[in-house]
């Protein structure tokens, strides 16, 4: 075993490692403050920057093609420095290592004060002379743009953090202790938690500690959240422990859990040249930095373990996203089905006024062309007339008059096949000299400069001319793998969903009182930098499904739940227990009322707004809680079995159960654990669901399937 120096620094309640060997090499990890016994010493080096170059030699043991961890480029660097700096509000470490070449890379650890979350980034900084090699010669390179002279270097692989020596809670390779925790996503099932052991995903290590393990998943293109979320957390169900992070990357992403003796190494960042088509040259002097992870370690169950991830998201919240009470949102779109209009807003705005909502949104279909309708017709912004015969700002005031602010829906970066723009091609997306077409869209390229100015006029003049407070700002397909004007597709695409987000932040800062939602085919864009653009975000698309309790409930381990904006669409055909199984689900998070408003009878409608009153009352421990969920695993959320309940904890001795029935024989008895001795405060129900609190249990029984109930608990 060689000889390592091991540097420990307090972050909170968790301590930054890093692990310093005879050859200069720096790992890194963290484990919860406290901890003693462990074993940082057992494995090889996994150094904290994994980089790699063009030419650049991969490691010994299959790598070529699968990963570049431990490339030749990432043994190269060595340790230089390491810098502290703490103020009031956050401490911050950077460490810096540089390779032979001069290109030098500082890998920064950031811990907010009273954050249970850690930021991290690395930062390449290519410092060799106009003579330079590129920083590849050593690493077995022979990069072409170096040994032309001008000292650039092509980098194809960076993380953004790696974390190694998991499990440092033994000394031996930690058979059957380690599990893997993520999230798999496809539209409509956001969000669906997989756990699996570390052997059955074939990462421990072989006999002769020679062949690279490596487990690597991403999503690739401009819906991050397409396949996978972009979230690991590592278990060791020993000692209790689990090591989570979550990559604040809108673009392609990656994640990669690799082993190659006793210790598991997890990075996380930008994907790669091989995987996600990203390449960028730096030149002499040039640097890059990679998107932020999340990560945090703790002592704790998996859901705290993702709450303490969330308060990253928390320590962003901008001044008035601090709010302590939630308001009630209505969309028409599953009124009116894309046909909005003066008329039918009026005809709804009295079945809604004075009933609590805060929003009214105005969803897709507001500039139909009469002839070429609206669902290929964005990119024009021009209001159908026929539809708003007073002009869009009459519609508005009718709106606020009502007492709600007013709403409006747009697709911003894209360009539809009916729309006139759609012959721009100029300002269009190309790869390969082509215009990206996805399906029936183009897409606006965000870093031009015409495009700015002229979406500025579409939407933030109209916002302000109009009087809207509320944009839902929808993208319905991707772009793929990339696009022109940068150095590789990946890094086109990485600059063009950047360009994207600027644009967001200029809505905000030109439109006073604006409040954003995030949606992309519902939940295709739930990463942490997107979420952070947004005070609100459509969870899903299942608009009236029955899994949407499942789904909303997946997602809180991922999302504040007081930016989760989940559907609760009324039918005329519902039933009262369908009604409370729509609006029980919603209030996982922000409550959305649609549907059959109009044509509901005056029970339906009455019940339906009972419900929204609960939920204005439970918003506070909904927006501060920490849930705890029960019930079987759904093998499908198109056939769900039994029931799910959620417990969540508030402040001040406040408790929000909810309770979904699915399909089951007989009478359905659910017994809910408790942490405290309580008693039922209110509930909201059809029905008698025999509901009492015994002990420390809360017990629930249903007659029939797909039914709800929600139940405030205070302590008693």
């Amino acid at each position: 075993m060689e000889k390592v120096r091991i540097i420990r620094e307090i972050m909170n309640d968790m301590e930054a490692v890093y692990i310093i060997n005879e050859a200069e090499q720096v790992s890194f990890t963290v484990v919860p403050a406290g901890s003693d016994e462990l074993y940082f010493e057992k494995c090889g080096a996994s150094p904290m920057v994994q980089i790699s170059c063009t030419g650049d030699a991969t490691s010994v043991g299959f790598e070529a093609g699968e990963t570049r961890h431990n490339s030749a480029m990432t043994m190269a660097m060595k340790y230089v420095s390491q810098d502290i700096v703490e103020t009031e509000e956050e401490k911050k470490i950077t460490t810096t290592v540089e390779g032979a070449g001069g290109i030098r890379a500082e890998h920064v650890l950031i811990a907010t004060k009273n954050c249970r979350g850690l930021r991290v980034f690395t930062r390449v900084i290519n410092n060799s002379g106009a003579a330079g090699n590129g920083g590849c010669e050593d690493a077995n390179a022979g990069n072409s743009a170096a040994e032309s002279g001008d000292g650039a270097v092509t980098i194809e692989a960076i993380s953004s953090v790696n974390l190694s020596t998991l499990t440092p809670y033994t000394e031996d390779v930690g058979r059957d202790r380690l599990l893997l925790h993520r999230f798999r996503s496809r539209w409509s099932a956001e969000g669906r938690h997989e756990v699996r052991s570390i052997e059955d995903l074939l990462l421990e290590p072989s006999w002769a500690n020679f062949s690279v393990r490596c487990e690597k998943f991403g999503a690739i293109g401009s819906m991050p959240v397409r396949g996978f979320f972009p979230f690991v957390a590592i278990e060791d169900k020993e000692a209790g422990v689990f090591w989570a992070l979550s990559c604040a990357c809108s673009s392609s992403w990656q994640i990669e859990a690799v082993r190659i003796d006793k210790g598991l190494s997890v990075s996380a960042g930008i994907a790669d040249y091989e995987f996600g088509h990203w390449r960028k040259t730096l030149r002499a002097g040039e640097e890059f930095t990679t998107p932020e992870v999340y990560l945090t370690t703790g002592k704790c169950e998996f859901n705290v373990a993702c709450d303490r991830l969330l308060d990253v998201q928390r320590s962003k919240l901008l001044p008035e996203q601090r709010v302590s009470e939630l308001p009630a949102l209505f969309n028409e779109y599953c009124t009116t089905w894309g046909n909005p209009g003066e008329e039918v807003i009026g005809r709804l705005l009295p079945k809604i006024t004075g009933k609590d909502f805060g929003y009214f949104v105005i969803d897709a279909g507001w500039y139909a062309d009469s002839v070429k309708g609206w669902q290929d017709n964005m990119g024009d912004w021009i209001v159908a007339d026929d539809l708003f015969p007073g002009g869009i700002k009459k519609t508005v005031e009718m709106i606020n008059n009502a007492g709600m602010k007013a709403g409006i829906w747009f697709e911003l970066e894209v360009v539809g096949k009916d729309s006139d723009r759609v012959s721009d091609k100029a300002h269009l997306l190309t790869r390969d000299g082509k215009v990206i077409v996805s399906g029936t869209r183009r897409f606006w390229d965000m870093r031009s400069e015409w495009v700015t100015e002229y979406l500025s006029k579409k939407v933030i003049d109209f916002l302000n001319e109009n009087g809207f407070k509320y944009i839902k700002i929808d993208y319905n397909d991707t772009i793929g793998i990339g696009c022109d004007g940068a150095d590789s597709p990946g890094e086109g695409l990485r600059a063009s969903v950047n360009a994207t987000k600027e644009f967001y932040r200029k809505i905000r800062e030109k439109v006073p009182g604006i409040a954003i939602e995030v949606c992309s085919s519902g939940g295709h864009r739930l990463e942490p930098s997107f979420m952070e653009c947004a005070d609100y975000l459509s969870f899903s698309d299942a608009h009236e499904e029955k899994e949407i309790p499942v789904i909303a409930a997946d997602l809180l381990h991922l999302v504040l739940a007081q930016k989760s904006q989940i559907w609760a669409v009324l039918r005329k055909t519902d039933e009262l227990k369908r009604i409370a199984y729509s609006v029980c689900a919603g209030m996982y998070g922000v409550l959305c009322i649609s549907g059959d408003v109009f044509d509901l009878t005056d029970e339906q409608w009455e019940f339906a707004l009972k419900g929204v009153d609960f939920y204005k009352k439970v918003s506070p421990v909904i927006v501060d809680g920490l849930s705890e969920r029960f019930g079987p695993f759904q093998k499908s959320n198109r056939e769900l079995k039994d029931y799910q309940a959620s417990v969540r904890y508030g402040k001040d001795g406040k408790v929000l159960v909810l309770v979904h029935s699915f399909e089951h024989d007989g009478v359905q008895r659910v017994v809910v654990p408790l942490e405290g001795d309580y008693r039922i405060a209110d509930k909201y129900e059809t029905g008698d669901h025999n509901a009492a609190v015994s002990g420390r249990e809360l017990i629930v029984e249903f007659e029939e399937a797909f039914d709800a109930v929600a139940i405030l608990l205070e302590e008693d």
